[in-house]
């Protein structure tokens, strides 16, 4: 499958990649401004709440998704795992993830492709399943079996058909909320978010 980089991607990216045995990502596009590459949605007591990485823009306006750097000017490290430690810190499995997810910002990658890929492998550790990842060696836009560019934060996952809301118990509020980050799942229900997943697909 041939699909964009995304950070703490949504479950429905999930359900979709960790089906398949083959993932490459395409690194060689352009790097498009507000999309799920670096943001991600998590569920705290106030309601839903964005995660976004800062980025260092390029000279020119435009740079390569494989070239981008995170902007450690500011200060987003500490806000994310603040969120992400109040949103989660009695969940069950918060004691099993949160070390990784400690140990990866404190590697303080240079570009968000790195920071990403780690995340995604962490993902899959606890899900038990690990495509094999690979990246473009240059823009592929013919490639066969591609979701690139397929899911958009800025349309509503209803429109894709891709994913099928599964409720499952959260850390706030009386509704489930759909297609949060994986977090949310993984942080709540460990190793068995993976069937939760597969039920997910719309298939």
């Amino acid at each position: 499958m041939h699909i964009d980089i995304q950070y703490l991607p949504s479950l429905e990216y999930c359900a979709l990649i960790f089906t398949e045995s083959q993932i490459e990502f395409e690194v060689f596009e352009n790097f498009p401004k507000q999309t799920y590459r670096n943001r991600s949605y998590i569920l705290g007591a106030n309601g839903v709440e964005l995660l976004s990485i800062p980025i260092i823009q390029g000279a020119s306006g435009k740079q390569l998704t494989k070239d981008v750097q995170i902007d450690y000017s500011q200060d987003w490290m500490r806000k994310h795992k603040g969120a992400i430690q109040a949103a989660y810190g009695k969940a069950p499995f918060f004691e099993h993830v949160e070390p990784f997810i400690d140990q990866i910002f404190a590697k303080k990658s240079k570009f968000l492709v790195d920071l990403n890929i780690q995340f995604l492998n962490t993902i899959a550790r606890f899900l038990q399943k690990k495509p094999q990842f690979s990246f473009t060696e240059s823009f592929n836009d013919a490639a066969d079996h591609s979701y690139w560019n397929v899911i958009d934060s800025k349309k509503e996952f209803s429109a894709r058909n891709i994913y099928i809301p599964v409720a499952y118990r959260q850390c706030f509020g009386t509704e489930f909320v759909p297609n949060l980050s994986v977090l949310d799942l993984i942080m709540n229900y460990g190793i068995e978010s993976r069937e939760i997943l597969q039920k997910s697909l719309n298939k």
